[in-house]
């Protein structure tokens, strides 16, 4: 193992004789002896130094807490004074400086060689720390996450640059703020405000995860779909110091989803036309009932195959985007908004009527409808209507009151079910 290697800083040239013999007895190295502040630095510059033994009273226009200072902030090597003054006013003043200890003259060898191995080893340690905070703080500055820490009040104290980047917050304005303030979070179904995520975690002290769908309030206002966890920051004792949260913005993916459900619903549906489409020569054709039958049947095969899991899909979100209750009352309103969009993909204008408590879904148009085909394009869409209500698992039936085959002015069914 190499000699640790000492500058010793002295200007009474017998006291730095005797330190310099005491620190080569001690097994350190001497690398130079100087009376002055101003050679000191110039040492340093020159010189690989471990550690600077300095007297706080030196000769000149530079002092001791002066050079170490210097030596402090431009060479981040560790100092240790050595004074026969241990007044108030100069250890505040040295204090300032943050040596790694005082030995106050005159000293024992065993003094001097505990200051040393102390001052080495918490500059080492020092060192360390500084590296690792370093690394880290690279690794989060790096990361393609917003990342936000704040401390147990729940004020911030760091923002990735990502995470300024997607709240609109620059470091300067965020730092020192309460979270609350910067990290405004709402229900992207509701609009309503989400509980403070520091709050949540002090309180449960675990990892959260964000369930509902989130929007975060940006500071211009826009709001944005994010993703989102919080952790606790805890210290080597384990007490909780602080939160991290990291997040991300979804609109890009949000978008995507959107884009291939749209796909995918648009596929079903264009199956189910072209099916209904591709059959216009047979349904032209005077065919006896069992056909027509077997041909309904395989028309509901497919609609059910094809659509009941989109339908459950999009019953659910429909219910989450209104009251979130799953009662008759809202199954059924998302339902005909369904099956009315549904129908609008095939050609069918459908408006929802209420008379007298009793629903109704009226059909005002058929493009389908010539007297020789009608009775098929019916069974069709009656195949659609009854079976689709099915899939809301409500108490009830569906019954067809008018037929535009029947020369009425429009299809109707009427929906009989339990409300309550």
């Amino acid at each position: 193992m190499s000699k640790i290697k000492l500058l010793i800083v002295e200007d009474e040239s017998i006291v730095a004789m005797d330190i310099k013999h005491r620190a080569e007895s001690l097994g350190y190295e001497v690398t130079a002896i100087t009376p002055s502040g101003e050679e000191a630095i110039e040492l340093v510059k020159k010189n690989q130094v471990d550690l600077v033994l300095m007297d706080i009273v030196l000769k000149g226009e530079m002092d001791g807490i002066e050079a170490a200072q210097k030596i402090h902030d431009g060479f981040d090597i560790p100092v240790l004074y050595l004074t026969a003054y241990s007044d108030e006013e100069t250890l505040k003043r040295a204090k300032i400086t943050e040596p790694f200890g005082y030995i106050i003259k005159p000293f024992e060898d065993r003094e001097l060689h505990s200051a040393v191995e102390i001052a080495i080893y918490k500059n080492e340690m020092e060192r360390k720390l500084k590296e690792s905070e370093k690394w880290l703080s690279t690794t989060l500055e790096s990361i393609g996450d917003a990342v936000i820490a704040t401390d147990k009040k729940g004020d911030i104290i760091f923002m990735n640059p990502v995470a300024r980047e997607v709240t609109g917050w620059s470091q300067k304005e965020a730092i020192g703020k309460s979270l609350k303030d910067v990290f405004q979070l709402i229900n992207e179904d509701t609009g309503l405000p989400l509980e403070d995520p520091v709050t949540k975690i002090l309180q449960k002290d675990m990892i959260i995860e964000l369930s509902d769908p989130t929007l975060l309030k940006t500071k211009d206002g826009t709001s944005l779909p994010i993703d989102d966890s919080s952790a606790p920051i805890r210290d080597e004792n384990g007490r909780v110091i602080g939160v991290a949260l990291v997040f991300r913005d979804i609109t890009e993916r949000k978008k995507a989803e959107k884009e291939k459900e749209e796909l995918l619903k648009e596929k079903a549906r264009g199956e189910l036309s072209n099916f209904v489409l591709s059959a216009l020569p047979v349904f032209a054709s005077n065919i006896p009932p069992q056909i027509r039958n077997s041909i309904a049947k395989n028309f509901t095969d497919r609609f059910e195959k094809n659509m009941h899991p989109q339908f459950k899909y999009d019953l659910d979100n429909c219910l989450m985007k209104s009251s979130g209750e799953r009662i008759p009352k809202n199954v059924f309103q998302c339902y005909i908004s369904w099956l009315s969009a549904f129908l609008s993909n095939l050609g069918i204008d459908a408006e929802r009527e209420e008379v007298n408590g009793r629903e109704y879904l009226k059909f005002l148009n058929c493009p389908w409808i010539e007297a020789e085909t009608s009775p098929m394009f019916c069974m069709i869409c009656r195949a659609i209507v009854i079976r689709s209500f099915t899939w809301t698992n409500l108490n009830g039936n569906v019954e067809q009151n008018h037929c535009m085959a029947d020369n009425a002015d429009s299809c109707e069914f009427e929906f009989m079910f339990n409300y309550k």
